[in-house]
């Protein structure tokens, strides 16, 4: 599972480790939400950064909200949802972060937590994504997340997580259109390339209308719990 994450590199920064010829201005981002723009770098266009929509509209979906469903597809069905089979073929992507959240529920609290590599360094989430076509004929970019099973350093927050690729996964990710599957399933693995940091952060970043620095702050209050 995905649901929100932060991209706050600057725009040197994602042509460095992207290798991007093209970078727009963008803006540092601590709670991006489902339907919301974000940077994510095509197949069809691999040295350059795009903005597009996170919920994935299939080509024949006649209402937008349809996206709120499509925001992650899990690596084990790709093949299996008609939905995805074909994107997966021609239209893969690359989704840049500096991290990932994930939620602890104890009780009826949801305590939130920051995923992000010991040395700062930034990810790439795999993604598909697909261009949608609106009835007033306007073009919309639209993507969504690949999902697995997680790793170790997350199996005691949730049992999902995000695909995330090194430099030799992000080079085939975005090779452009191929029938083998096969080869594209051999990427979508839990993350193992270095140890993955969970933090517990601030409640702020429970609410979607909050996307600053208090994001990432501890938490105010220390919650007591049962040993």
């Amino acid at each position: 599972m995905c649901g929100r994450y932060v991209l706050k590199a600057s725009a040197l920064d994602l042509q460095a480790e992207f290798h991007l010829d093209e970078v727009p201005q963008v803006s540092a981002r601590y709670n991006i939400a489902p339907m919301q723009a974000a940077p994510v770098i095509l197949d069809a266009a691999p040295r350059k950064l795009v903005v597009a929509q996170w919920g994935l509209l299939p080509h024949w979906a006649k209402d937008p909200k349809l996206a709120h469903q499509l925001i992650n597809a899990r690596a084990e069905t790709l093949t299996e949802k008609s939905v995805f089979k074909e994107l997966l073929e021609k239209h893969r992507c690359l989704v840049p972060c500096d991290g990932f959240y994930e939620w602890r529920h104890e009780g009826k609290q949801r305590l939130p937590h920051f995923v992000h590599q010991q040395s700062g360094r930034l990810l790439a989430m795999a993604g598909l994504w697909n261009r949608w076509r609106s009835p007033e004929g306007m073009d919309l970019d639209t993507f969504a997340i690949v999902t697995t099973r997680a790793n170790a350093d997350l199996q005691s927050l949730h049992d999902r997580m995000p695909v995330m690729l090194d430099a030799e996964g992000r080079q085939r990710w975005l090779s452009g259109p191929t029938h083998d599957f096969a080869g594209l399933e051999e990427l979508l693995r839990p993350w193992h390339q270095s140890k993955l940091e969970v933090t517990e952060v601030s409640v702020h970043v429970n609410s979607v209308a909050v996307d600053d620095p208090r994001c990432l702050e501890p938490p105010t209050v220390q919650q007591l719990r049962l040993l």
